[in-house]
């Protein structure tokens, strides 16, 4: 872990609903779950930030939780999709955000927002994706 990241924090509050920002500052969206492990004394640690619908939606809970992962697993390509995974080792450091060492393009996170580009937005009338 990065000397940035603490070994030692409260993991809902240093985490949940943080913002998330790539290598070039750009948002790519919040924390909204956490994959847990525990080490062979049985101390939990945090090995991976989770985000996006399939995330989200099980901490919504009842029947707005489970209509936003029915909608995001009918959106998406995978058959049976995981929430997309940002391993911990790619956490450069937590502040107001959590920041990482590595660019969008290197992280799951993108994926439903490039389909809703190309899928819904893309054929909008007007739409314009340039400069």
């Amino acid at each position: 872990m990065n000397a940035q990241v603490p070994s030692v924090l409260d993991a809902g509050y240093a985490l949940l609903d943080r913002q998330i920002l790539d290598s070039n500052d750009e948002a790519l969206g919040k924390v909204d779950d956490l994959e847990i492990a525990y080490d062979h004394l049985g101390r939990p640690y945090v090995v991976a930030i989770l985000c996006g619908p399939g995330a989200s939606g099980p901490r919504l809970g009842d029947r707005l939780g489970a209509w936003v992962v029915a909608v995001w697993r009918r959106l998406h390509h995978a058959v049976d999709p995981d929430p997309a995974r940002i391993p911990m080792h790619v956490v450069e450091r937590i502040d107001s955000a959590v920041h990482l060492s590595v660019g969008a393009d290197a992280t799951a996170t993108r994926a439903l927002h490039d389909w809703a580009l190309e899928h819904i937005v893309s054929r909008i009338p007007g739409a314009d994706h340039g400069a």
